[in-house]
């Protein structure tokens, strides 16, 4: 196994002898970086004592004097002082400490990994796939990537000038919808945006409206993780929103397709093959799964505008045995770190539970959501959509849809009436004309269940 002895005993001895020393190797190293138990030990008994500034070799040996038959006691501590070459090297202790745990885990993570590559009918997809997850895990995140805010406030307010001038633009990827991105701002890096919705209500159709807006008109590559529906389904969504062409007519083209509808077809295939759209509908991905294929496709494309997950209910654990209310709580939790690593918005689509249904007002609000309260508390924006026509058939606007701003971390909450044609999988701007345009196709009929519902998700 690989680890240093001098070096775990010099970076104890160096803190016993310079106290002031721990609090320069503390981003460097931590418990758990230490192989040998008896230092692993010191190491957390040194960082407690740290706390009342009593770092010395009697308060130590008293912490850890159940060990006291490993180090020689008192006389063994005192001695191992005097062979710590210099105190003022603790550094470079601390760095030689972490580099040997980071080799210890590779090895391990490595080894395991040869006995998975090893066992009959192994998936090698998955395989690599956890590769990469168990190499970002072993990396981490440095803590002497963080500085302090006197360090980079003057870029601060560089940028603050530059939003006061114009030459940055505080508007994030659009989604394309004039009044929601007025009351958001867009979608911005790192934000975990959650949408929620009843079954059947429409949240694939505005995952679909996002992907078209952010891939093929701001041309920006995206990816989506689509665990319950095929991905050619996705992009008849995708190619219904960008053409305007009827998702009948992408399903059956030889019974719905003319050729007005075979050009925007052409357009859209145009649109498409220079998006960098990427749609992963491999079935019972984990957080885990979904981190290192994400992370692949941003160093495959250098950026990513946005990534979907579609949905928070069927992601798999990456722990199968905790409890339920837990599951949720991990895959809302690696939703925001997704967000933080890629730096961009991740979108997490979530079904509401059937509380709605006992009120009145059908509208759904942040406690409907199921396993609420971890997606409440991760999620930078709650956006819901909402539409009155599958509770009331014979509601005065059929065609209209709301998307709920329920919570926004930097600014306000409220709605937006958006045109929602199903049967295209599009949304639109709720001017007159769109709702005109949208009420002489699909005249009002009777209380049943209007024909474009069937494609609602």
């Amino acid at each position: 196994m690989i680890y240093s002895e001098e070096a775990e005993a010099s970076l104890i001895g160096a803190c016993l002898l310079d106290p002031s020393q721990i609090d320069v190797v503390a981003g460097e190293v931590s418990v758990e970086d230490f192989y040998l138990t008896l230092y692993r030990a010191m190491w957390s008994a040194i960082q407690q004592l740290a706390l009342t500034d009593t770092v010395d070799v009697i308060s130590l040996h008293e912490l850890v004097s159940d060990m006291a038959d490993q180090y020689g006691g008192l006389p063994g501590l005192i001695e191992l002082t005097r062979n710590t070459p210099n105190p003022q090297n603790a550094k470079h202790y601390a760095v030689t400490v972490h580099d040997k745990a980071l080799r210890r885990r590779l090895q391990i993570a490595f080894g395991e990994l040869g006995e998975r590559l090893e066992a009959p009918g192994a998936d090698l997809s998955k395989l690599i796939d956890q590769a990469q997850a168990k190499l970002a895990g072993v990396m981490g995140q440095r803590a002497d990537a963080v500085t302090p805010v006197k360090d980079w406030l003057s870029s601060w307010v560089d940028d603050l000038d530059a939003r006061l001038d114009g030459r940055i633009d505080p508007m994030g990827l659009l989604f394309n919808l004039p009044e929601l991105d007025a009351m958001t701002s867009g979608m911005h890096p790192e934000d975990l945006i959650v949408l929620g919705g009843e079954s059947g209500m429409g949240k694939t159709v505005v995952a679909a409206h996002i992907l078209d807006s952010v891939c093929l008109r701001q041309n920006k590559p995206a990816v989506m993780f689509q665990l319950e529906m095929r991905k050619e389904q996705v992009l008849n969504r995708v190619m219904g929103s960008y053409t305007g062409v009827k998702l009948d007519a992408l399903k059956n083209p030889r019974q719905y397709m003319d050729d007005e509808g075979w050009s925007k077809v052409g357009a859209g295939m145009t649109a498409a093959k220079e998006a960098g759209l990427v749609i992963d509908d491999r079935p019972g991905l984990t957080p885990t799964q979904m981190r290192a294929a994400a992370k692949r496709w941003k160093e495959h494309f250098g950026e990513l505008g946005c990534v979907i997950i579609d949905h928070a209910g069927i992601v798999q654990p990456d722990d199968r045995s905790v409890p339920r209310e837990q599951q949720m709580a991990e895959v809302s939790k690696a939703g925001k770190i997704l967000a933080k690593e890629l730096g961009c918005p991740v979108i997490l689509l979530a079904q509401i539970n059937r509380e709605n249904t006992k009120r009145n007002d059908k509208r759904p609000v942040m406690s409907d959501l199921r396993e609420s309260a971890s997606l409440e508390h991760n999620a930078d924006m709650i956006l819901f959509i909402y539409r009155d026509a599958k509770h009331n058939p014979d509601c005065e606007y059929p065609g209209i849809a709301e998307l709920i701003v329920a919570k926004q971390r930097d600014g306000q909450v409220g709605s937006v009436s958006v045109v929602c044609d199903l049967s295209r999988s599009q949304l639109l701007p709720a001017t007159a004309e769109n709702i005109a345009n949208y009420h002489r196709e699909f005249p009002r009929q009777s209380t049943a269940p209007a024909a474009e519902d069937k494609f609602a998700l």
